[in-house]
């Protein structure tokens, strides 16, 4: 296996999950990518060895499985100019094609984003939404390569992820409830209208994007939502919070206006559920995922 964008939340996660499978460096078996060479940390207290994805030597041979995580996210869009953040996703894109050139038809893993979805369903423009629109790109680059290439793609546009190995958490709407109810003090809500949300647990998410890629044909499959099992609003979803935090939800502060407009960022997870089934797997459930998020964010083990 082969991970891009290794530090990630999602690139952790797989490498975690690939290490408990036998998979490492050291056995030829596993390579991990990121921004810089380095070392990385997982949850037992081993180390892994990190190559910068610039630069690195392509994959060669058959068999690989390549999660490709790295990516320019979204909150790179507020500090660059559109031309410097579509140029480093170009970039960053074309580097992942030179790891992939190599190898025997890859089974290739994409994570893409429910931002490409724009208004009304359709692409979003680049000057209204850099981030999705380059995901939509993105997906077609790597639909047109394994076409090409006969190599089996699996793309998934990612929602909302819980669960243990989360990073950049002030942009996550679930950890930033976590956090603030185990700050003290008032946990705010500053959205006046409803904002609906459905949540997929990170582990589980890798266990069907692998599970896919292996059964995938050669090609791109089309892609699909991740999508949990219930659609929550925000204001349950904090009231969940302080419920297993044992918290007062007097805490939390929300001024609601019954006129304001209706945020929904949900996938439809019908063909994620699907997955999930095919594995033989229990879906995990939105008080599985708050108990597992709390967990990693107070620093305890996760399952």
């Amino acid at each position: 296996m082969a991970v891009t964008g290794a530090t990630g939340w999602l690139g952790t996660a797989m490498v975690e999950m690939a290490t408990r499978a036998g998979l490492t460096p050291d056995n030829g078996r596993l390579r991990a990518f990121a921004s810089r060479p380095g070392r990385m940390s997982l949850e037992d207290g081993t180390t892994v060895g990190l190559e910068a994805l610039a630069g690195a030597a392509p994959l060669a041979g058959g068999d690989w499985v390549v999660a490709h995580f790295a990516a320019l996210g979204k909150d790179r869009t507020a500090d660059l100019p559109v031309t410097d953040y579509v140029a480093q996703s170009e970039a960053l894109h074309n580097v992942a094609l030179r790891l992939i050139a190599g190898a025997d038809r890859p089974r290739l893993i994409f994570a893409s984003s429910g931002a490409v979805y724009g208004p009304n369903g359709r692409p979003p423009a680049l000057a209204d939404e850099p981030y999705g629109h380059m995901k939509g790109l993105q997906e077609a680059a790597l639909a047109d390569w394994c076409e090409e290439n006969s190599a089996p793609l699996t793309i998934c546009r990612v929602f909302n992820v819980g669960g243990p190995y989360g990073n950049k958490l002030e942009l996550y709407a679930l950890s930033s409830l976590i956090r603030a109810a185990l700050a003290g003090g008032d946990i705010s809500i500053r959205a006046r209208g409803a904002v609906l949300r459905s949540y997929v647990h990170v582990e589980e998410l890798m266990a069907v994007l692998v599970g896919r890629a292996r059964s995938a044909w050669a090609g791109a499959s089309k892609p699909f939502d991740s999508g949990g099992v219930e659609v929550v609003e925000i204001g349950d979803l904090a009231a969940m919070v302080c419920a297993q935090l044992g918290v007062d939800p007097a805490r939390i502060v929300r001024q609601r206006d019954p006129g304001a407009p209706v945020s929904r960022y949900a996938g439809d997870g019908a063909d994620y559920q699907a997955a999930v089934g095919e594995l033989g797997l229990t879906p995990i459930g939105l008080e599985a995922i708050v108990s597992d998020s709390i967990a990693s964010l107070s620093g305890r083990s996760v399952r």
